[in-house]
């Protein structure tokens, strides 16, 4: 037989294998934001949001979904925290919680989870938890000091940098307008995410992915404005900003993120409401909404 013809085959097969194999998911995580829901709806059971608690089964049924990220806002009011960390620990996977601006004081927050600003390193990826509250959503002082040394020591050796928190600090009026955040509670007049904090992720040179929870609670049919508030994706350079919530009854949402073993980066939007829960269609879709 032709030594020609029987590699042939073999090569075939090693590089649709590799194909394959550099496309597929290496790991999951999901990221969620305001997790008690619609603040308006007086009957309203204390604990975690009930239409994203009846998808905990879907999160624990992934198995490529390693962790997950709660982004902030767990209550409404301090009384509901024994129920919320009761439904937390129905999922079977670790939970990183993110402190909101409902989530009571500092003190408080960190003698349940931990310190509020954080990072690991996962598969080759750095993750950072922030926490806006601490300076009316400005990230400063030691926190500042902490981001830097973070992304310095890390950034060579890393795909992807994962960034969590709850408001949405690359908001404003001239610039990503839109979603309005739920809140604008405690923010300061000026705050520094463009002028100082944006230009220190550029300059890591590395994919960066900023994830914000602040928005979802009342739907465009609640508010009657005309902008849809629940979720938005934007790319700028090697910066792309996600944000997502629940709460409006009508779009609401979290993302799970897929890290192919490429170490490039997909979303999956996925819709509380109705049955499909690809009903939102594409997180790109709402780039640009109206």
């Amino acid at each position: 037989m032709n030594s020609r013809l029987f590699l042939l085959p073999l090569v075939v097969l090693f590089v649709l294998t590799s194909c394959k194999s550099s496309n597929s998911i290496e790991y999951s995580f999901f990221a969620a934001g305001h997790v008690y829901g619609n603040p308006k709806d007086k009957m309203h059971p204390k604990g975690i949001y009930k239409p994203f608690k009846e998808k905990f089964q879907l999160l624990n049924e992934d198995k490529n979904i390693k962790m997950g990220f709660m982004l902030g806002d767990f209550v409404w009011k301090p009384n509901a925290w024994k129920e919320v960390q009761e439904d937390i620990l129905k999922l079977d996977i670790p939970i990183y919680a993110v402190r909101g601006n409902h989530d009571g004081s500092l003190k408080d927050f960190e003698s349940k989870f931990g310190k509020t600003y954080h990072s690991f390193i996962k598969n080759r990826d750095l993750y950072i938890v922030l926490d806006p509250n601490i300076d009316q959503w400005n990230i400063s002082n030691n926190q500042l000091i902490f981001l830097k040394n973070t992304l310095r020591n890390n950034r060579k050796s890393v795909n992807n940098i994962f960034i969590l928190l709850h408001q949405v600090i690359w908001w404003s009026k001239e610039k990503f307008s839109k979603p309005k955040p739920n809140s604008i509670q405690n923010r300061a007049k000026e705050i520094n995410y463009w002028s100082i904090i944006e230009p220190i992720l550029k300059a890591t040179e590395k994919p960066v992915y900023l994830f914000a929870g602040d928005v979802g609670a009342f739907s465009k049919e609640y508010q009657k404005r005309d902008h849809i508030i629940e979720y938005s994706y934007f790319k700028e350079d090697n910066i792309t900003y996600v944000a997502t919530g629940m709460g409006g009854g009508v779009r609401d949402n979290f993302v799970i993120v897929d890290v192919l073993n490429d170490g490039s980066v997909k979303f999956r939007l996925i819709h509380l409401n109705g049955n499909n829960i690809n009903g939102l269609g594409e997180l790109k879709d709402y780039e640009n909404p109206n």
